[in-house]
């Protein structure tokens, strides 16, 4: 491997007293406690119960966190803290939460455990390892995680065995945005929803599904009536009551409107000229090709009337360069769907957004110190998903799960048989829950770590249990965005059980398998260097007192508006024409496909999200659970009538690949060639007793498909029965 990790031990110094004294404005927030209080503290720290990371400040009395409060320094969390992030506190104290090392007494799911030491927990992972290794090579193995501040020591673990196959979240989430957008403009911008004045969205139900900043933004702007806001979704989601127009589209002709939207700001000449001239490449082959994509066309396939895709079309125009196209986190929707990404960024491009108030802005970052310790030989065997020959655009450092899947249970290119997991549910996360299962039955090992025993750890050989993020150190983050933010996690609390942080977990494992050298630091020490690269005078103690620190000159616009940027592309411009695509095999511009329907007696199966819950993994949170105890079928009352189905009645949901069962809601708020469930249902886990066997897991019934560009995850491609139970 080619990387140096760096203490960066420089100077913070003289230019860092400089902005270190420029941020005094920024006061404190703790306040002197009375003398009858002295028991208390407040502890400055971050949330984990989401991605957004937003900064709390956790109220310690007595040895034990009595409340979760928001951090009020904190410019990306708004002084805010959401319902998920209060329940926090659940997660600790969970009394069903795993407590020691747990290695598994029965057959595989059938939740017969015994506890372990950790030596014991250590020397029986590594063994298995280490077999797998000598008979297999370390490509035999596969490391899988979500985003984590702490994620960056399991994958190096991954990584240091030998193995290539690291497979990460977003290639279930948001690869399709990632990759539209970076092959567009060479970056993933962020959206300015606080500034914007005319935002469309397509499916993005943001008011309902994540409660994030650009949420807070959204909320205001609506609320305000500052912004314009055209929503199209098949259902009447919460953020298509609260959105001045709602178009229920016909599911996967998204694509469609964007391409009628382009031929109208085009042939009306409603683009920025000046802008499309010094930026772009491309726009004549783009002109060209949208030529055909009249409204009139658009609406035979989207069902949205041509007169209004004109309209939303010339008041996007207008409105720019404070108008979005909002790109959504979640696109893991059709096989199409790069494609769709792609125009959008393309129709943002073209009327002059970028990197202006109220548009797309690209991310601002801070630089953190580094660590130095010893590098790795880079793994030699190729990925066992094939990324160089399925998916030759897509980050090969996330993976494609679903085509990985497919090749393990296939045993092609090679056999892998061993597989560690870190804080993340593949049993819940990837559609075909039986393909899921087929694949553990035929590991020789599972290795987990996690705070709970999701469903995954149910079907474990070793259980790992983490310390939660209240109970440890993790390593110092930088948040990038329109504002950056650093964000710090200490332990409020020492460990209420016999737990461990992740990198405490990674060297156990490194020193049995002969590892131990790349990981030979403490997270002192990894905390240490990081803050040493701020522009602080003391910044780590800064951090332990406020929690978070940002550059104190708010949002910057502009920054690549200048002749001399380049941008991160092949041709240096915002890339409206990608030659990378076409010589990668794909379509330059985004080509539109009439997506199938469903066949007579079936409908569309579309997936939402709640904010209670962080996928599948807060489903068991019982103060979480209160608010949202089961999930439900959604379906339009002329398809119910139809069937003979009563609002309430418990209907069976099957697909190509599975069934389950769940109660009907009958409304009109959807379309009738579609139903609607949310995620995250039905867990296997007997721990989770919230959740374990009430409602249905969607993942039972999903069907396997993915993106043909990215490979993320198609999670509305399947077509489903329903009937009476």
């Amino acid at each position: 491997m080619d990387r140096r990790r760096f203490l960066t031990f420089a100077a913070g110094g003289a230019a860092g007293a400089a902005l270190a004294s420029s941020v005094s404005c920024v006061q404190p927030f703790l306040k002197k406690q009375p003398v009858a209080a002295a028991a208390r503290q407040d502890i400055p720290t971050t949330c984990e119960m989401c991605v957004n990371k937003c900064s709390i400040i956790a109220v310690v009395e007595n040895g034990k966190i009595s409340k979760l409060n928001p951090n009020p320094e904190s410019p990306r969390s708004r002084g805010m803290v959401c319902a998920r992030g209060n329940a926090g506190l659940q997660q600790v104290y969970d009394p069903a939460r795993l407590k020691k090392p747990l290695i598994r007494a029965g057959a595989r799911g059938e939740g017969k455990w015994r506890t372990a030491s950790w030596e014991e927990a250590f020397d029986f992972a590594a063994g298995k390892l280490a077999k797998v290794k000598e008979q297999y090579g370390p490509q035999g193995s596969m490391w899988s995680s979500t985003e984590s501040f702490a994620e960056t020591f399991f994958k190096s673990l991954g990584l240091a065995f030998g193995s290539p196959n690291v497979e990460r979240h977003p290639t279930l989430c948001l690869a399709s945005v990632n990759l539209a957008y970076s092959l567009t403009f060479g970056t993933v911008p962020s959206f300015d929803l606080a500034n914007a004045r005319y935002i469309i969205m397509s499916g993005a139900n943001r008011l309902e599904s994540f409660i994030m900043p650009d949420t807070v933004d959204l909320i205001g702007s609506t609320t305000e009536r500052k912004a314009r806001l055209i929503y199209l979704d098949p259902r009447f989601t919460v953020t298509a009551s609260k959105a001045d127009e709602w178009f229920p589209i016909k599911p996967g002709t998204d694509l469609a409107f964007v391409l009628a939207m382009l031929n109208v700001i085009i042939g009306e000449q409603r683009y920025n000229k000046e802008f499309v001239a010094n930026y772009t490449s491309g726009f004549d082959q783009l002109a060209e090709h949208v030529k055909s994509h009249t409204p009139e066309w658009a609406e035979i396939e989207t069902e949205i009337h041509a007169n209004d895709i004109r309209r939303v079309a010339r008041e996007f125009a207008d409105a720019a360069p404070r108008a979005v196209y909002y790109a959504g986190r979640r696109s893991s929707w059709y096989r199409e769907d790069f494609q769709f990404r792609r125009a959008q960024a393309i129709l943002n491009a073209i009327v002059g957004n970028w990197d202006r108030q109220g548009g797309m802005v690209p991310n601002a970052k801070i630089a953190l110190g580094e660590l130095l310790f010893l590098p790795w030989d880079d793994p030699t065997a190729p990925r066992v998903d094939e990324m160089d020959k399925n998916f030759p655009l897509a980050a090969k450092g996330d993976g494609a799960y679903l085509k990985m899947r497919e090749n393990v249970l296939a045993g092609v290119p090679y056999p892998v048989k061993a597989w560690m997991v870190h804080k993340q549910d593949p049993m819940n996360a990837l559609p075909e829950q039986a393909k899921t299962v087929r694949m553990i039955e035929q590991m020789d090992f599972l290795g987990v770590i996690d705070v709970q025993m999701s469903d995954t750890a149910w079907y474990a050989d070793v259980v790992f249990p983490e310390s939660s993020y209240l109970e440890r150190q993790d390593p110092i983050e930088v948040l990038p965005g329109i504002v950056p933010v650093v964000v710090y996690r200490p332990p409020v609390i020492k460990p209420l059980h016999d737990t461990k942080s992740t990198l405490e977990i990674v060297q156990g494992l490194a020193k049995r398998l002969g590892l131990s050298q790349y990981f030979d630091y403490t997270i002192d020490k990894w905390v240490d260097a990081q803050a040493k690269g701020l522009p602080l005078d003391t910044p780590l103690e800064y951090l332990k007192h406020h929690g978070v620190w940002s550059p104190p000159d708010g949002a910057k616009y502009g920054a690549t508006l200048n002749p001399d940027h380049r941008f991160v592309t092949k041709s240096g411009k915002i890339e409206l024409y990608s030659e990378r695509l076409q010589e990668a095999g794909y379509d330059p511009l985004p080509v539109y496909h009439t997506p199938m329907q469903p066949p007579t007696g079936t409908f569309r199966l579309i997936l939402g999200r709640r904010a209670y819950f962080t996928q599948a993994n807060t489903t068991n949170n019982p103060w979480l659970n209160t608010f949202a105890p089961e999930n439900v079928l959604w379906m339009h009352p002329r398809a119910a009538r139809q069937a003979g189905i009563d609002d309430g009645q418990m209907v069976e949901v099957a697909s190509s690949v599975g069934s389950l069962r769940l109660k009907a809601r009958v409304t009109q708020e959807i379309r009738p060639d579609c139903v609607f469930t949310m995620h995250g249902y039905g867990k296997r886990s007997q721990w989770q007793r919230l959740a374990a066997g009430r409602n249905a897991s969607d993942a039972e019934i999903i069907e396997t498909a993915w993106d043909k560009v990215s490979g993320g995850g198609a999670f509305h491609e399947t077509f489903v029965k329903v009937r009476k139970a």
